[in-house]
C-alpha cells in the first residue's frame, strides 16, 4: 500500500503486508483464537497492523459474532476509592478476550440502576457485573439477569437472588475485627454499622456480634445506622454512640467501611480525644491510602483489584458456558496498623467526654 493512500486499512491489506492467509491474520488478532496460531505469525501480523496503522472494525467483528464485545460495569460510587482497584481488576481480565469494559454509577438510587440496566440492554452488551447491589434491588437485578445473556454480582451479593458472584466472607471478617480488640483487652466497644439493606454490613455486624459474645466484650452499639458510607456518618455515629453511652463509653469501635473509621476519628478529635491513646477504632477495606492517615488505620482488608480479577475470569467463563454459575469468597483478612491498641483508663476516657459534652452545653 503506498504512503498517501487515504482509503482505509482492510485486514486483507494486514494479511498480504504479513505474508498470510486473511484467516489468519483474524484468529492471529483475535485473543479467543490466537492460541492457534505460531508466535512468529502473531508477531508478524502485528508488525503489519503497526505499520499500517490498521483499526478492526469492532462493531462488523460483534455484528458477525452476534455480540458487541462489551461488558457493563455497574458501581455505587465512582469516588469510593475501593471500586477504581476493582474495576480495573476486571478490565485486566476481559481485555484478554478483546472485551472492552462500560462503566456506570448509581449513586445508590435505585432508579439510576434501573436506568444503567436498561442502558446496558439497549447496547446489547454481552455481560453485566453488578457492584451496587441493595437488598431492595432484589426483584429488579432478577429481571434484568434474565434479558443479558451473562449476569453477576461482585462485592455485594443478595443470596436470596441465586445469582453468581465473587464477595468476601463478611462475617468472618466481622469476627477478625471483635477478636483482634479482645486480643487487646478492650471490654466494651460498638460498631459504627452500614446501611441496613446492603447484605454485606448485615454479615459485617453478625459476625462482630457473634465474635464479640464469645469473646465476652460488653457491645453498646446504637440502635442507629449510616445512612450512606460516608466520613460524615461516621462521625455522627461516633457522636451518637457517645453521648448514649457517656457513663459506659468503647474504648474501641468498628466502623463497617474505612471512610466510616475516619469520621469516627476526626470525632474523636473534635471531643479532645486521640487515637489509639482513648479509643482504639478498626475500619473495612483496606482502600488505597488508609496507611496513610493519621494514625494509619487498622482495617480488614478487601482486595479490590482480586475481586474485580476473579469477577472478570468468571464472566468469561459465562460467556463461553451461560449455564454455569460461580459462588465466590475471598477470605477475610486482618491488617493491623496504628487505630488499635490496648485500652488506656476508662475513667481518664470517662472524664473527657463529661468535660466535652458540659463544653457542648
Amino acid at each position: 500500500m503506498n504512503i498517501g493512500d487515504t482509503r482505509s486499512v482492510t485486514l486483507k491489506d494486514v494479511a498480504k503486508a504479513a505474508g498470510v492467509h486473511v484467516s489468519t491474520a483474524s484468529r492471529a488478532l483475535d485473543p479467543s483464537k490466537s492460541w492457534r496460531i505460531s508466535p512468529e505469525t502473531i508477531a508478524r501480523v502485528n508488525l503489519a497492523v503497526e505499520r499500517l496503522g490498521y483499526t478492526p472494525d469492532m462493531i462488523a467483528k460483534g455484528l458477525k459474532r452476534g455480540t458487541t464485545m462489551m461488558v457493563g460495569v455497574v458501581v455505587p460510587d465512582l469516588e469510593n476509592p475501593f471500586m477504581g482497584p476493582m474495576i480495573r481488576g476486571i478490565g485486566e481480565e476481559v481485555e484478554q478476550r478483546g472485551l472492552v469494559t462500560v462503566v456506570t454509577e448509581t449513586l445508590e438510587d435505585h432508579d439510576r440502576l434501573e436506568r444503567a440496566l436498561n442502558s446496558m440492554l439497549a447496547r446489547r452488551v454481552d455481560a453485566v457485573v453488578v457492584a451496587a447491589a441493595r437488598n431492595t434491588d432484589l426483584y429488579l437485578l432478577s429481571e434484568f439477569a434474565q434479558k443479558i445473556p451473562v449476569f453477576m454480582l461482585a462485592v455485594r451479593n443478595i443470596t436470596a437472588s441465586g445469582l453468581s458472584h465473587v464477595t468476601q466472607d463478611y462475617r468472618h471478617g466481622g469476627e477478625l475485627a471483635a477478636e483482634h480488640l479482645a486480643e487487646l483487652g478492650h471490654e466494651v466497644v460498638a460498631q459504627l454499622r452500614g446501611p441496613p439493606d446492603i447484605e454485606l454490613f448485615e454479615d459485617r455486624t453478625e459476625g462482630f456480634r457473634r465474635a464479640a459474645a464469645t469473646s465476652g466484650l460488653i457491645e453498646v452499639t446504637v440502635s442507629e445506622s449510616a445512612r450512606e458510607v460516608t466520613l460524615g456518618e461516621g462521625r455522627r455515629l461516633m457522636g451518637l454512640t457517645f453521648d448514649h453511652n457517656l457513663p459506659n463509653p468503647p474504648t474501641a469501635v468498628f466502623a463497617h467501611a474505612d471512610q466510616m473509621a475516619i469520621g469516627a476519628i476526626e470525632e474523636l478529635h473534635a471531643r479532645g480525644l486521640r487515637c489509639p491513646d482513648d479509643v482504639s477504632v478498626i475500619g473495612y477495606n483496606d482502600a488505597p491510602l488508609v496507611s496513610h492517615v493519621n494514625p494509619p488505620l487498622s482495617t480488614i482488608r478487601l482486595p479490590g483489584n482480586e475481586i474485580g480479577r476473579r469477577a472478570g475470569r468468571a464472566l468469561i467463563e459465562l460467556i463461553d458456558d451461560p449455564s454455569g454459575t460461580h459462588a465466590i469468597s475471598i477470605p477475610a483478612e486482618l491488617i493491623v496498623r496504628s487505630s488499635t491498641a490496648a485500652p488506656s483508663s476508662r475513667e481518664a476516657l470517662i472524664e473527657r467526654l463529661g468535660a466535652a459534652s458540659t463544653r457542648a452545653r
